[in-house]
């Protein structure tokens, strides 16, 4: 079976005499008729030796993970991700990433160590043929997942290879093979092994499944109705095993939407400390995003329960934008309600934030050294409320005298 290669990658096999082969993805999607995706290549010459044959070529090479022995290749606008044959040897707690890495100068043995059928045809660019060991040429043709050697012993090792499973369902429409999806319902527990991070990356590839290659939005609702039917949110700290998908399918940005729909759902009695401890633990997020993404749900949910208009543009006058989109994919009427009065806000020149008031806490530090600073935001604050009602100007002048005013409350 031919399959179309570059004249870039013709020109790397004849560095390989002992034949060069692109795996996975790539040859996948060609026998799909699909465009896009990374090209892995691979064959039995281990990296240092790829180095000094490729030294003084047209090819760029550069480390790219020493451990796993691959290299990037580059030439022209084109880059490669080249591995030697290899096997893996797993601890079994499915932690993802392998306890010892071993080469081998047999392809039988790196075909094992892969996930799925479709993703274990190997094509031989020396030869233009297919190496297709566990049928996995059929499977594309009939558009099915199956694990190319018993399912238990692919899953039960790799927590983060359920969860490809799910996007490669969702980013081809591919059915999941009954005995591959009972080993993943068996084993959805060693999710809880993976690093936030790591989930966090390939649940945000489940939720654009279906734009990576321009499929039908039908493909989403599959995906996340497998993560459902495998039990995998438990598993990410969450009391429930399913999840009623609603804001997901209607957001713009798709991983805030996911997050109101587990909110929706968990109904946590501290939204900020259940925000903080799902994203920092489950999705490996640092303070400054969690803290922005907090904000953004925080007014969601805020403006839902009908928070007061200027409490509320105190607080969220900044993020707005944002807010005001999530708002939309809920409720129009209080969308309106509160982008008029942010509207009114602009239009009139409102003071809202304590930035923009005319002193800031050194004038308050040179004019009032008997204050303690601790009371310096609650001084700033108070004055705000009042520029912002009408009841002060805002000059220098007129909130100091207002501070001296209300000295003995400090």
């Amino acid at each position: 079976m031919f399959i179309e290669i570059s004249s870039n990658l013709k020109k790397l096999s004849k560095f390989f005499p002992e034949n060069l082969y692109v795996v996975g993805g790539y040859v996948r999607n060609k026998l799909l008729k699909i465009s896009g995706g990374d090209v892995d290549i691979t064959s039995c010459v281990d990296i240092d030796e790829v180095s000094k044959r490729l030294a003084g070529s047209d090819f760029l090479v550069k480390v790219k993970n020493l451990k796993f022995g691959s290299l990037q290749i580059s030439i022209n606008d084109e880059t490669y991700e080249y591995t030697a044959f290899r096997k893996e040897v797993y601890k079994n707690n499915g932690s993802h990433c392998p306890v010892k890495v071993e080469s081998t100068n047999k392809i039988e043995e790196d075909a094992v160590r892969r996930d799925f059928t479709v993703n274990s045809i190997y094509y031989n660019i020396n030869k233009d043929e297919c190496v297709d060991l566990y049928h996995g040429i059929i499977d594309t043709n009939q558009r099915l997942l199956r694990c190319n050697i018993d399912p238990n012993e692919i899953l039960k090792n790799d927590g983060e290879r359920i969860l490809r499973m799910v996007r490669f369902a969702g980013e081809l429409g591919f059915k999941i093979e009954k005995q591959t999806k009972k080993a993943a319902i068996k084993y959805a527990s060693n999710l809880s092994s993976i690093h936030g991070e790591r989930k966090y990356n390939e649940i945000e590839k489940i939720l654009y499944c279906d734009k990576r290659y321009n499929q039908k939005k039908t493909n989403l609702k599959k995906a996340l109705n497998l993560l459902n039917e495998l039990g995998t949110w438990q598993f990410f700290g969450l009391k429930t095993k399913k999840i009623r998908y609603k804001m997901v399918y209607k957001t713009e940005d798709r991983v805030l939407g996911l997050l109101i729909d587990i909110i929706d759902n968990e109904k946590p009695e501290c939204l900020q400390s259940f925000v903080e401890d799902f994203l920092k633990v489950q999705f490996g997020f640092n303070s400054s995003l969690t803290n922005k993404v907090f904000t953004y749900l925080a007014g969601y949910y805020d403006a839902l329960s009908g928070v007061n208009n200027k409490e509320y543009f105190f607080k969220y006058f900044e993020d707005w934008a944002y807010i005001y989109s999530l708002l939309g994919n809920k409720s129009k009427h209080i969308q309106n309600k509160y982008n008029f009065f942010y509207r009114y806000i602009i239009e009139h020149e409102l003071v809202i934030k304590v930035g923009d008031l005319k002193i800031s806490e050194d004038d308050i530090k040179n004019n009032f050294e008997n204050i303690d600073k601790r009371n310096y935001n609650k001084i700033l604050n108070n004055l705000l409320d009042k520029v912002f009602d009408g009841k002060l100007p805002n000059q220098k002048e007129d909130l100091l005298n207002e501070i001296e005013k209300n000295l003995k409350n400090f």
